[in-house]
């Protein structure tokens, strides 16, 4: 369930934050939304989202990262929004919260359908492990 949104920060404490909060919540999975092109290329967002991914590994080395695909989140996000009756004008302070929610939604549905866990598990090699 989405506990809160965290604003990326170039100091990194949203990565603190977030481990703290997994910590907390005893979590045992994170889902982290990778941001493909239309026709699933990665670009720099993608990368750093794999860094950011793997930062939080390192952060929590018992609690299962996973890598989820968010191609067009943000346009159901929107659209979600709309049907709720929320103004346009109104959806940029909110759309990264709503588009968490239906990653996190598509990645449990998948799951119970599948039933195997969603996503890209991110697995640190030894060289990137915990204490680095």
């Amino acid at each position: 369930m989405p506990v809160q949104t965290l604003t990326r920060a170039p100091d990194l404490s949203d990565l603190s934050a977030l481990a703290e909060i997994v910590t907390e919540h005893d979590a045992i999975e994170v889902i982290v939304g990778l941001p493909r092109h239309l026709r699933g290329g990665e670009g720099v967002s993608a990368k750093g989202a794999r860094k950011y991914a793997r930062r939080l590994k390192k952060l929590v080395p018992d609690v299962r990262v996973a890598m989820v695909d968010e191609r067009l989140t943000s346009n159901q996000a929107h659209a979600r929004l709309r049907a709720s009756g929320i103004p346009e004008y109104e959806h940029r302070s909110v759309i990264d919260q709503v588009a968490a929610q239906i990653i996190l939604e598509q990645a449990l549905e998948l799951e119970r359908m599948s039933g195997r866990a969603p996503g890209e598990e991110i697995i640190l090699e030894t060289s990137e492990g915990a204490n680095r």
